[in-house]
């Protein structure tokens, strides 16, 4: 069984038990939340379409965790007019469990995964922090925003270089910077910021 949903202005078809990515929803990690905005159901041979909304059917989910997709680059140049710009941009998300189709013609669960509350901050939504740098610093014990906002940038070099030849080419001087703003959960400034800055360094 399946459903076709429209949330944050897309569609998504989702069966009990898919996680999917969503554009961000004001929702606490682990709280359950419906979508009533079902434009189609499928079960088998049977096909209820929506006009546009099929008529109580809803979709309810749990809510995993919330972060930020890959920065998309933009590159405009203009010959001969001395013109270029270059320009980032993180689109924010909630990844949500889909528990539970219901509709006229059938219903289906999924059993929701156990969600622990983690201890440690998503690092690599710092700009110029990948998977292998976020260990590095789990590994120094640093996992919090706060946590590296007050490590001065010379260890993070230092952790950077005990760590091997191919992480000393980062530049961690706005790795604090950033992880302050973070930690203050001022995501405007934080944004701005990182728009400024091409693998963590500023333009």
């Amino acid at each position: 069984m399946y459903a076709v949903i429209k949330t944050g202005g897309k569609q998504y078809k989702v069966a009990a038990g898919d996680k999917i990515r969503v554009e961000q929803m004001p929702a606490d990690i682990g709280a359950e939340i419906t979508i009533d905005q079902v434009l189609a159901v499928g079960a088998g041979d049977q096909l209820s379409v929506g006009a546009p909304l099929v008529s109580g059917a809803t979709v309810s989910a749990t809510v995993l965790s919330h972060g930020r997709h890959d920065k998309v680059r933009i590159f405009k140049m203009r010959r001969r007019k001395h013109y270029r710009k270059q320009q980032g941009h993180r689109q924010n998300f909630t990844e949500l469990f889909v528990s539970r189709i219901a509709s006229s013609i059938g219903e289906a669960t999924a059993e929701v995964p156990a969600i622990v509350a983690s201890a440690k901050d998503d690092i690599e939504r710092i700009e110029g922090i990948g998977p292998k740098i976020a260990i590095v610093l789990a590994k120094a014990g640093i996992t919090r925003f706060a946590q590296l906002a007050e490590t001065p940038v010379e260890r993070l070099r230092a952790l950077l270089k005990s760590a091997g030849p191919r992480f000393v080419t980062h530049d961690p001087t706005t790795w604090p910077e950033q992880a302050k703003l973070a930690a203050a959960g001022d995501w405007e400034a934080f944004d701005k910021l990182t728009d400024e800055l091409v693998a963590g360094k500023r333009k």
